[in-house]
């Protein structure tokens, strides 16, 4: 890492992932809406507690309202959490369904200020990884609920390395209020895609029905657009433990994201072989908290690294744990505990290897 990011110290905000269309709570009614296509909806999201007895309570307009802006652009999340006495709230949306038709649980309803919301989730807190939501990674959640499309309508997909298919439910106009369907076409030049993913468009020509079954998939874009995993050519299979070596090399690179530092190289890999690597992350408090994506032949491998640092003779040595969170195509399931990490650079950036030891399970 260089040293004028080692005097930063940036720390980014945790961002609270969107929690649209999770199962209701316990003995909530099952509800299809229709001429979803297009329409505005809001959530607010009251976190109560703290990790790890947190509880995300999701309410959302889906139903009852289009989310007037009038009224809507008066909330102020800090000043609602003390009226409701939350450790914190957060203000989802507006945002645009893409879908047809929806069916799912949901619970009941009250008003926020003139705006009536019904109860959608109540989703426990475990860690603080929970609250954070990184562009193109994955989220599993528990829920159950089917998505259809009319044919005829232009759907708008991601494609992961090796071959995993995301289709958006949901567009945002939370970091582009301008945002609207008719730019979804042209979407694929601004999105900041990762090495090996790609965006792209295409025309149905028959209905076509997405279903969760107890559990869903969901990334989001760097606009905060909502996707859905719908098919991976990874058949299932009893997953099985691999010992994994990483060794790598890399160089500063100018961050994407303001506040952050980012290396990118090459490694090699069992048994991932050869393959490039990103790291993005932060230097405060005299460590380096970042996340990794490793893209490889048959799919990519994504996780975290936590490395406390040193600086000496004109050089900058990381130690510390590494965690593989997920992973697409020939690596969708991948999980490891705490993998041996090592990063060491001179000061410029420019020379860094990356080395990880451990075993991961997919």
């Amino acid at each position: 890492m260089p040293r004028q990011a080692v005097k930063s110290l940036v720390l980014p905000a945790v961002v609270v992932a969107a929690l649209a269309a999770f199962p209701g709570p316990a003995g909530a009614a099952v509800r299809t809406a229709t001429g979803l296509h297009d329409q505005r909806y809001c959530e607010i999201i009251e976190l109560k507690g703290a990790p790890p007895n947190a509880t995300a309570v999701v309410w959302n307009t889906i139903g009852l309202n289009r989310c007037p802006d009038a009224i809507w652009r008066t909330f102020d999340a800090a000043a609602l959490a003390r009226e409701l006495g939350d450790t914190a709230v957060v203000l989802n949306g507006p945002r645009h369904w893409v879908i047809d038709v929806a069916s799912g649980e949901t619970g009941g309803v009250r008003s926020f200020h003139g705006i009536r919301m019904r109860r959608a989730a109540t989703i426990p807190i475990r860690t603080a990884a929970d609250l954070v939501q990184t562009p193109y990674t994955d989220r599993t959640i528990k829920r159950r609920n089917s998505w259809r499309w009319k044919r005829g309508r232009l759907i708008y997909e991601l494609v992961a390395p090796g071959g995993d298919i995301y289709v958006m439910q949901s567009y945002s106009q939370i970091r582009d209020p301008n945002q609207t369907i008719g730019d979804l076409r042209t979407l694929g030049r601004r999105l900041t895609l990762p090495p090996g993913w790609r965006y792209r468009t295409r025309r149905l020509r028959e209905d076509y029905r997405l279903k969760a079954s107890g559990s869903a998939t969901i990334v989001q874009d760097d606009l905060l657009n909502t996707y859905q995993l719908a098919s991976t050519p990874r058949r299932p299979h009893r997953r099985t433990s691999h010992r994994v070596t990483i060794d790598g090399r890399t160089r500063n690179v100018p961050a994407m994201t303001p506040g952050t530092v980012q290396d990118e190289g090459t490694v090699t890999s069992t048994p991932f072989g050869r393959g490039t690597i990103r790291i993005v992350g932060t230097l405060t408090g005299g460590r380096l908290q970042a996340t990794v994506r490793l893209l490889f032949a048959r799919g990519e491998v994504s996780g975290t690294v936590d490395m406390p640092f040193t600086i000496a003779s004109g050089e900058i040595d990381f130690r510390g744990t590494a965690r593989l969170t997920a992973g697409t195509g020939a690596y969708r399931g991948i999980t490891s505990g705490d993998l041996q990490a090592r990063d060491h650079n001179t000061l410029d950036g420019q020379n860094g290897t990356f080395v990880v030891n451990g075993i991961a399970r997919f």
